[in-house]
């Protein structure tokens, strides 16, 4: 009897792939019919074990077949798709489709292959599309289509997924600037106040901004308001009043650096309306200068980039013909205190020696 079992453990343990070290058995006391009765069963026992192992090779045979058919299935909607894409153009129907194929693209179990390969196909040609393709109702979509594309662009830690959500929001407002101007009696207003179109298209980005600055979670990063900022230049006075307010509310000191870096960029295309907001930006910077200096470790490299930024401004204001005709109180009287922060004036001179430019700058 147990020899027959130690044979059972031995024989399924090399079918399942199990390493089990046979005993040596003393078989002179064993009975012959008794042996033949458990080799009948041993048999049984060893078909039962080989029908199981082939059963499981049947089911995961099964499953890999359903997921290529799935696959070609697909596949073959996707081409579908895109030739729908490809005959109606950028339309409300290609809005209504963007957030599933985004979907698509995020999916952990699409990362490559076929699938992903023909929805980033579909997507390369929507943006290569001629303008006489370019057909979406703007304000239609603003309404139905944008608010998902916002949130899975919040949302999502795909990358790549993200970054095709946001080049369709580019399109899509393009298609909108670039559509003539329509007659005074058609254009919206809100309590009898004209809507501008560059603060139409703001706000479908405005959301993200208020994500990335006050989201302490945020799955955005700085790059793509770098893009915005460089492809959207009529958005810039925009981006320049939200973040200016950003410095002055009560969130972190990281998201309003963050804020200052974002000014920052766009200062350095020197664009004038930007800079008519002069006085507003350097208020702000001083503001946040004084509470960067009465903390009680003040961080050099803070102070060092705001009051960089402040002479950015003047640096950008002089070199456009914009008039700068005083510096605002706020940001005297922090700039007057950092020579006096021996902290900072005596292991960093060249902080001092900032605040000093930007006092006596001669615009």
């Amino acid at each position: 009897k147990q020899w027959y079992q130690r044979r059972v453990a031995i024989t399924a343990g090399e079918i399942m792939g199990d390493d089990i070290e046979e005993e040596d058995i003393n078989l002179s006391d064993a009975d012959e019919e008794e042996l033949k009765s458990e080799d009948k069963a041993l048999g049984a026992a060893m078909k039962g074990l080989l029908d199981m192992k082939k059963q499981k090779k049947e089911e995961k045979r099964g499953k890999a077949l359903k997921k290529v058919k799935m696959v070609h299935f697909k596949i073959k909607l996707l081409d579908l798709i895109e030739i729908l894409v490809e005959s109606v153009g950028f339309t409300k129907t290609t809005m209504n489709i963007l957030p599933g194929l985004l979907n698509i693209v995020a999916s952990p179990s699409v990362a490559s292959g076929p699938v992903y390969n023909r929805v980033l196909g579909i997507f390369k040609s929507m943006f290569s599309m001629k303008p006489e393709k370019l057909t979406v109702n703007f304000s239609e979509a603003l309404k139905n289509d944008v608010p998902a594309i916002q949130t899975f662009i919040t949302k999502t830690s795909n990358k790549k997924a993200q970054q095709l959500a946001v080049q369709s929001l580019f399109m899509l407002c393009k298609v909108h600037l670039n559509n003539p101007q329509p007659s005074k009696k058609k254009r919206k207003s809100i309590n009898g106040k004209e809507i501008k179109k560059d603060d139409e298209v703001y706000s479908v980005f405005k959301v993200l901004l208020q994500d990335f600055i006050t989201n302490k979670n945020t799955k955005l990063d700085k790059n793509i308001f770098f893009q915005m900022i460089e492809r959207l230049p009529v958005l810039r006075p925009n981006f320049t009043s939200d973040l200016t307010k950003y410095t002055d509310e009560d969130i972190s000191l990281f998201a309003k650096m963050q804020s200052v870096n974002l000014l920052n960029r766009i200062l350095s295309f020197g664009d004038e309306l930007v800079l008519k907001s002069h006085s507003d930006i350097l208020g702000a910077m001083g503001r946040l200068l004084t509470k960067l200096l009465n903390n009680e470790n003040p961080s050099p490299h803070h102070i060092r980039e705001v009051i960089k930024m402040c002479h950015k401004v003047q640096s950008a204001a002089k070199k456009n013909n914009v008039k700068i005709s005083s510096i605002p109180e706020d940001l005297t009287t922090a700039l007057e205190q950092v020579p006096f922060k021996s902290s900072i004036s005596l292991k960093f001179p060249d902080i001092a020696n900032l605040a000093k430019k930007v006092l006596i700058h001669d615009n």
